[in-house]
């Protein structure tokens, strides 16, 4: 028998340093015979609904488009936004299946794979919900007139071929997507797929339908045909990926898990306002718009009252004391802002009173 060699190395593929490997169970006894339930660890399951989304590349010719325009480059950015931001899950991915052939004798006979496969021309759906001004209806219907017109079904790139700023190819008319499936700490990749050359199908028009006794909500599903890629090389770029999106390094070598926070930036998405966009995983420290100086919805009152600095005197029992001058200082003023307001309150209040 062939001795290892450590410069011999076989591709491990899908087992890599970059997603949860499977872990060791044969020290468990599982089902077999009396169940010991007292070793739970064996039974940590997969759990599904933990995603993420990542637009990595917008089709060019809506860069190009949303370059000259800043219509379209409100429309393109708001729904690269909410195709990250609001990814709820994805379905249509395909499986890897055994073909077979078959072996006989005349009177009997046997299967056995002769061929693995796995589609690679496939459609995946993402539930969104629509939005007033009808962004998902309006960029798709967008993209797809873009490539070819309704009626004369010429490619026309809105003008851009004409114009000579762009010409025709199938290059510049696909999104570049990433899809990570994680474990249920969100840290942890499980499995992440590349969907390549992606192309929206369908603009749903028809929701402008509309029945006087129905009120409600419009959910629609997007759909992609797309070619998916899957193996170390996806893995190692969505681990990177999924670090900017957590702000969490995980290692996974040595077969040691380690896990390294980058930084504590907010969750704000305005770069503007120096956020990162970061997906926040523990609601017990979010500091929420309303709270947040730096947000366009924040409460003044609510933010001064937040940065007012206390802590506990010394001995068992003790109240909360002011801890500086600075805490002073941020209570007056959130005093007085709080007593403009109850001024300007019965200020609206006396006008209303006139005006009747």
């Amino acid at each position: 028998m062939a001795e290892k060699n450590s410069t011999n190395k076989i591709n491990a593929g899908i087992l890599n340093d970059y997603s949860v490997k499977p872990r060791n169970l044969t020290e468990y006894t599982a089902f077999r015979g009396v169940t010991d339930f007292t070793q739970i660890g064996q039974f940590n399951q997969f759990e599904t609904g933990y995603s993420f989304l990542s637009v990595i590349k917008m089709p060019t010719f809506i860069e190009h488009l949303a370059a000259l325009n800043d219509d379209v480059l409100t429309m393109a950015n708001s729904f690269k936004h909410m195709l990250e931001y609001e990814f709820r899950g994805l379905s249509g991915l395909p499986d890897i299946t055994g073909q077979t052939g078959q072996i006989t004798d005349g009177i009997n006979e046997m299967n056995y794979i002769n061929r693995v496969t796995m589609d690679t021309s496939i459609t995946v759906s993402i539930p969104y919900f629509e939005k007033s001004g009808s962004l998902i209806t309006r960029f798709t219907e967008y993209y797809l007139t873009g490539i070819k017109d309704r009626m004369s079904q010429a490619k026309t790139y809105h003008g851009l071929i004409a114009m000579d700023d762009l010409h025709p190819g199938l290059e510049n008319e696909v999104f570049t997507l990433l899809y990570y499936v994680t474990d249920n700490t969100f840290l942890r990749l499980e499995r992440a797929v590349l969907l390549a050359n992606a192309q929206i199908t369908t603009a749903e028009t028809s929701m402008y339908d509309t029945s006087r006794d129905q009120i409600n909500n419009k959910e629609t599903t997007i759909q992609f045909n797309c070619f998916p890629v899957m193996g170390e090389k996806v893995d190692k770029a969505a681990s990177a990926l999924l670090q900017d999106i957590t702000g969490v390094n995980v290692g996974y070598s040595n077969k040691t898990v380690k896990y390294t926070k980058v930084n504590n930036d907010t969750y704000l998405v305005k770069e503007a306002a120096g956020a990162t966009g970061r997906a926040a995983l523990d609601s017990n420290d979010y500091t929420y718009g309303i709270m947040d100086d730096r947000s366009a919805s924040k409460i003044s009152s609510l933010v001064t009252a937040m940065n007012i600095e206390r802590n506990t005197a010394s001995g068992s029992g003790s109240s909360p004391i002011i801890a500086s001058s600075d805490a002073d200082q941020a209570r007056k003023r959130m005093d007085d802002y709080l007593e403009a307001q109850r001024k300007q309150r019965l200020e609206r209040m006396a006008n209303g009173v006139n005006r009747v």
